[in-house]
């Protein structure tokens, strides 16, 4: 009797656990499955040209030949898909990356010096942070002008104080816990405590919030698609897709549906693969 409410027990236990495993598994298969289709999308032979008009009937449903459908030139969908992820990836990936070079390095700073360093980043964090992000992302694109480049600019800015918030935040944590204490009594000097105590536990919450701040801009461009700011043609972005796409959801609903739903996908496992580490590494997010 107690053999059978212990493997119960334990059953019960379990299934959350290897529910979660599946999906952390889906998440990872879907993400490879994306970023192979458009790293390697100009040498896939299955993929049309994106640009190219009239290689099916406009507005046609998905079929065979056309995965997706196509558009109201009679662009095929799919291969708009995949050419939309490789900028939307290109633009989310270098903003992330140098986000969490740039703000990680200012918050570890500030974290671990404390005082007038803490003093002078977090004031000037907080005022970034304290700005309404989209309307700040809107002025840099607006001023700088509608391009590739600028607006990986202005999702990059929005990126750094927010990342450096979470950096500041692991820092602190670890600064004040007794192996630092331990080492600085030995007499280390604040560069080993700093690169050899303290950085290489804040880098895991890094690489954890990577993945929630590559979602997170990709929304970012794509609500500057829908007013209209983001990348202009021909470039194609998931956002501008949709963007395209909204006025024809009566008549051809596949236009904005199936890129919106191939997009909120990869959103939903970066978040889920982003969160799932942050567990598993035992990091704690700060409240930004």
């Amino acid at each position: 009797m107690t053999t059978t409410v212990l493997r119960g027990s334990v059953s019960e236990v379990a299934s959350p656990r290897h529910r979660r495993n599946v999906a952390l598994w889906l998440s990872v298969g879907w993400l490879g499955l994306v970023i192979a289709a458009v790293v390697l999308a100009p040498w896939l032979g299955f993929i049309d040209d994106p640009h190219r008009p009239l290689s099916g009937q406009p507005e046609e449903g998905p079929s065979w030949s056309h995965w997706f459908g196509t558009d109201q030139l009679g662009r095929d969908m799919f291969a708009r898909s995949v050419w939309g992820g490789r900028l939307s990836l290109s633009i989310a990936g270098p903003a992330v990356g140098i986000g969490i070079v740039v703000g990680g390095f200012l918050g570890v700073l500030s974290g671990f010096f404390g005082k007038w360093i803490d003093l002078a980043v977090s004031s000037v964090i907080n005022v970034a942070l304290a700005l309404p992000a989209l309307v700040f992302a809107l002025f840099i694109v607006t001023v700088l002008g509608q391009s590739y480049t600028n607006v990986t600019i202005a999702v990059t800015i929005l990126t750094i104080p927010a990342i450096a918030r979470i950096a500041r935040a692991q820092a602190l944590r670890f600064a004040a816990r007794e192996f630092v204490t331990v080492s600085r009594m030995m007499g280390s000097k604040w560069p080993r405590l700093l690169f050899r105590e303290v950085v290489p536990n804040v880098v895991p919450a890094m690489a954890s919030i990577a993945f929630l701040a590559m979602g997170i801009v990709i929304i970012a461009e794509g609500s500057l698609s829908f007013i209209g700011v983001s990348v202009g043609s021909p470039s194609i972005t998931w956002g501008n897709i949709l963007a395209a796409g909204r006025g024809r959801l009566e008549e051809s609903p596949h236009i904005a549906l199936i890129t919106g739903g191939v997009m909120f996908a990869t959103l939903m496992a970066l978040n889920f693969v982003g969160d799932e580490l942050l567990k598993r590494l035992d990091v704690r997010e700060a409240r930004i």
